[in-house]
């Protein structure tokens, strides 16, 4: 089958991974620059990585333990703690050398395209067709699938889906990341990472060089989902200075040898979809930590089941010859019926 993957974080590119290992013809598009998504890390001046979005991950259930396993033993990835303020017994996992080395990894063999902005996801005979603009450099193009995953935040997929099928309602909480190179190392306990409760100003503070991301210190800090809702609008030259003099407790007296802002307008789903994907239309599906939970195994986990759906949907979803449009004349709107003007039969 044809699949087309919107998305290049862990859901799209786990997603990916799958299908494609189960003989599928599989294509990614993203718009950004390079995979990963929330699984960033940041080059700084001096040489310094700071992971700028995600910060660790578990493995809880059998099927990311599995997937840990194997990139335990391929060093990509390591045993940093089992909790920071005290043990849970869960052990949190760190990339060697920043979480996007681990995005580039699972890329790897992958058609994957980025700086493609996806404009349209709508149905043809033929399947579902994606077509985009020219952006970046790259020019516009289309393709057409047998079936698509939607691994971006949900309000952009319900963005780009306006009118082809109904989303659902799920809010996100905002974060502000700010990374730091510093000139000496930084002043956070072990293990090297806080997760801060009640603090009018910050969520999360991780030292870089103490999981591993880093050989020279680099900071990250987030800050708390009120705090990115009251400042998101701020100037951000103002903005991060205002942030760079609220982190010196966490500095260590040394001095910023580098400085960079990002806003994460959809760093964390609310409230979970309680499935760990959505089929919104026949051969069109939802994924990500919104449907598998709001951690980085959630998303996985959200990738793989989509994956596996498709795996066992997959005869029902080829194309057969219609006697009308997918399209309502009328309303331009989509008719999901199985009889008649309308999706493909299943």
């Amino acid at each position: 089958m044809r699949i087309a993957v919107v998305g290049s974080g862990m859901a799209g590119l786990t997603a990916a991974r799958t299908l494609s290992d189960h003989g599928h013809s599989v294509v990614v598009v993203d718009k950004g620059r390079l995979p990963g998504g929330r699984m960033a890390t940041t080059e700084m001046v001096g040489g310094a990585r700071s992971d700028k979005g995600a910060q660790f991950f578990t493995a809880r259930s059998p099927e990311m333990t599995e997937a840990v396993g194997r990139w335990t033993d391929v060093g990509l990835v390591h045993r940093w703690c089992s909790g920071f303020t005290r043990s849970d017994g869960h052990p949190r996992y760190a990339t060697s050398g920043g979480m996007a080395r681990l995005m580039h990894y699972l890329a790897e063999g992958l058609d994957v395209r980025q700086s493609v902005h996806v404009a349209a996801v709508r149905p043809t005979e033929h399947g579902w067709e994606m077509t985009w603009p020219q952006a970046h450099g790259n020019p516009a193009g289309s393709l057409v699938a047998d079936a698509v995953v939607v691994t971006t935040p949900v309000p952009q997929a319900a963005a780009l889906l306006d009118g082809i099928a109904a989303v659902p309602d799920l809010a996100y909480d905002a974060t502000i990341s700010l990374t730091l190179a510093l000139s000496a190392p930084a002043s956070v306990p072990s293990p090297g990472g806080v997760q801060l409760s009640g603090d009018p100003v910050w969520s999360w503070i991780g030292d870089n060089v103490a999981k591993g991301t880093s050989s020279l210190p680099a900071l990250t800090l987030h800050t708390t989902a009120e705090f990115a809702s009251a400042h998101w609008d701020d100037d951000a030259g103002q903005l991060m200075a205002e942030l760079v003099a609220l982190a010196v407790p966490w500095t260590g007296g040394a001095a910023v040898v580098d400085a960079r802002l990002h806003r994460w307008r959809y760093a964390t789903p609310v409230e979970p979809y309680p499935e760990r994907f959505c089929e919104v239309a026949p051969g069109l599906y939802l994924a990500g930590d919104a449907f598998g939970g709001p951690r980085v195994e959630g998303a996985f986990l959200s990738g793989l089941a989509a994956a596996d759906r498709i795996d066992v949907d997959g005869p029902q979803l080829l194309p057969e010859p219609l006697a009308a449009s997918y399209l309502d004349a009328t309303t331009g709107v989509v008719t999901v019926s199985n009889e008649g003007a309308g999706y493909p039969k299943r």
